[in-house]
């Protein structure tokens, strides 16, 4: 049996297993709080309202922009990157999400409610914790730029 430097209850061996198993463990208890406000409001509000639109699984994607893992969020689509961690006001999420922006409504045919609004501005504010792992896909990844110029127009 291994010997741990500082003594587990018993009654914490089992939490201490998970987390280990969960190859994680966060930095700190802010961290945690952050990572279990995402997963209990804004991933189930980003299922609910922007994946059928804004995820790999969408039929067609708007935007380009991927809001089903960080990476998405980060690299952003057409506009840019969609979140600025810490600063809800200059995140263009906020603004979608708000309706403040005729050009910029999401979702396009319902409007959030104010609490869901404002989770995500508490969420931002935290600095926007996300677990998700994941690339984003580009329409033109994998392209073979030399292959291409020795297409016949090009010569």
């Amino acid at each position: 049996m291994l010997r741990h430097p500082i003594p587990i209850p018993k009654s914490a061996q089992p939490l201490v297993a998970l987390t280990l198993l969960a190859g994680t463990v966060p930095a700190s208890a802010d961290e945690a709080a952050g990572l279990e406000f995402f997963e209990t409001h804004i991933r189930p509000l980003f299922v609910e309202h922007c994946h059928q639109c804004h995820s790999a699984d969408a039929k067609k994607l708007k935007a380009n922009l991927y809001l089903d893992s960080r990476a998405g969020w980060e690299t952003g689509g057409d506009s840019g990157p969609a979140i600025v961690p810490g600063d809800p006001e200059q995140s263009l999420l906020i603004h979608a999400v708000s309706h403040t922006n005729d050009d910029l409504k999401m979702p396009p045919k319902t409007r959030l409610s104010e609490l869901e609004i404002g989770k995500l501005k508490t969420w931002i504010n935290m600095g926007a914790p996300d677990p998700r792992e994941g690339q984003v896909k580009r329409p033109n990844a994998g392209v073979d730029l030399e292959k291409g110029r020795e297409f016949w127009a090009f010569k």
